[in-house]
């Protein structure tokens, strides 16, 4: 993809869906390419499993259909290993690659990689640069405000990754303790977008076009990129588009929850097999349905649930009273 197409489009539509482990795998971006998102950016890969041929790698870089722009983001420490994946990742037809410069997962920061890398800014700019000189397609970073908020260094890498020739670069305002909790700290975004000429994505805390709204106009952001708000809420890109458009947008019904929701089950158990796929989505159910009441005991029951047929019995006696879901179990 074209560097300067690239950045017209993101800042056209304002918005790129999230490398989410364990969430935006091939099954969900089937579901999520329906809603015409300017750009998918698959789960976190590693460059030494790509580099390697690793069939669970490759199963993950799997491209799901649209009109889109398809992204890959990549994992790693080693400046030569980063870029000779990238240049396969080039070569699979992936418009646009994402180095993974936030993850706080304990099993990638002990090895030096995700937010690792913010400790050292020399090494974290050489991967940059040594990846941008090895493919023609643009690469972003995201990052994270800091390692700890004793250390927030955002801002100063943020400048290294420009001078390394990165297209945007994505910021969550937490720190690496952080993960969630507690407030996104949009300051930090702010400062990182006044210190650099390439566009910013603020990540983190976006549940609703509100939240983008109020995330591009604190800090100057070009764009948004949703996080856990998209899990089971696939009409989030409806309506961040919606919104930064001026145009109406309904929420759906509970039966486009119940059908959108039976969809991805449907997917995932046809993609890893019926008791893996059921497994997949014990923690993704509920999610469709956040505000129904009695949400713990729908929790519960899919934490049981071992067919399809289980789900469908749990997603089914989901009801409507006045505008209010309730699960009431059988």
């Amino acid at each position: 993809m074209d560097k300067t197409l690239f950045t017209d489009l993101l800042q056209k539509k304002k918005l790129m869906l999230p490398p989410l482990s364990g969430y935006t795998d091939y099954p969900y971006r089937i579901l999520l390419s329906q809603f015409d998102p300017p750009f998918i950016t698959t789960e976190m890969v590693n460059a030494r499993a790509v580099i390697e041929n690793s069939a669970s790698t490759f199963q993950r870089l799997q491209k799901e259909p649209g009109s889109h722009a398809r992204g890959v983001q990549l994992l790693g420490k080693n400046p030569e290993y980063m870029a000779k994946a990238a240049l396969i990742i080039q070569q699979l037809g992936f418009d646009y690659l994402d180095i993974n410069m936030g993850c706080t997962v304990r099993k990638v920061v002990t090895k030096g990689e995700g937010i690792s890398l913010m400790k050292n800014e020399d090494l974290a700019q050489k991967i940059v640069q040594t990846v941008v000189e090895a493919v023609d397609i643009p690469v972003t970073v995201k990052l994270r405000a800091g390692v700890s908020k004793d250390s927030i260094t955002v801002v100063s890498l943020s400048q290294k990754i420009q001078d390394a020739g990165a297209s945007a670069i994505t910021v969550h305002g937490r720190t690496g303790e952080k993960k969630f909790y507690p407030t996104m700290n949009l300051d930090v975004i702010e400062n990182v977008v006044k210190s650099v000429d390439i566009p910013v994505i603020a990540n983190g805390g976006i549940f609703s076009f509100h939240d983008a709204w109020h995330a591009v106009v604190s800090t100057g952001a070009v764009a948004v990129m949703p996080g856990r708000g998209l899990i089971g809420n696939p009409w989030l890109i409806t309506e961040i588009i919606h919104g930064f458009s001026k145009k109406p947008f309904s929420s759906p019904s509970l039966q486009e929850r119940k059908d959108m929701c039976m969809k991805h089950v449907t997917n995932t158990c046809t993609y890893y097999g019926e008791r893996n796929g059921v497994c997949k989505m014990r923690k993704i159910v509920a999610r469709y349905f956040p505000l129904a009441r009695h949400l713990k005991d729908l929790k519960n029951d899919m934490q049981q649930a071992k067919s399809i047929e289980d789900v469908i019995g749990i997603v089914h006696t989901i009801s409507e009273m006045d505008d209010v879901l309730i699960y009431q179990r059988c």
